[in-house]
């Protein structure tokens, strides 16, 4: 694997926001926020995609809580005793590091991130048996 992927990968604050792009996966269900992150412009663009992902950040969270509690959504068995405010939370300091690492290749990072973050498992939204999602 390239130094630059490595440094990507095994870096916490991405793996922070990968999981919270995992919860708004499922608590938003805006696909199109994943494909702008993959696809920015330029930097610039990226800037503008991870503000859209972040401007939600306390919604995201507290509709997760209230979806945990109210069984509409649940966290992966490795996971279930987090406190969901801290393990999905992103800072100014992860923030800043995110934007360093996508510095020199927005696309590369954001296509990363957001791959990973589609893929991610930790939320799942719990269906009830014998009832059909709207549209079906």
């Amino acid at each position: 694997m390239s130094e630059p992927i490595t440094e990507i990968l095994l870096e916490p604050c991405i793996e922070t926001y990968i999981r919270y792009l995992g919860a708004f996966k499922v608590v938003e269900s805006d696909y199109g926020l994943f494909d702008k992150l993959a696809r920015p412009r330029d930097f610039n663009d990226f800037v503008r995609v991870v503000y859209e992902s972040i401007r939600v950040q306390e919604r995201v969270l507290m509709k997760l809580e209230d979806g945990i509690s109210k069984k509409e959504y649940e966290l992966a068995e490795a996971i279930k005793n987090v406190e969901i405010n801290k393990f999905f939370r992103i800072g100014k300091d992860c923030l800043v590091r995110i934007m360093e690492l996508a510095k020199e290749n927005p696309r590369l990072v954001g296509s990363i991130i957001s791959s990973l973050a589609l893929a991610y498992d930790g939320v799942r939204e719990i269906k009830e048996k014998g009832k059909k999602k709207e549209g079906e």
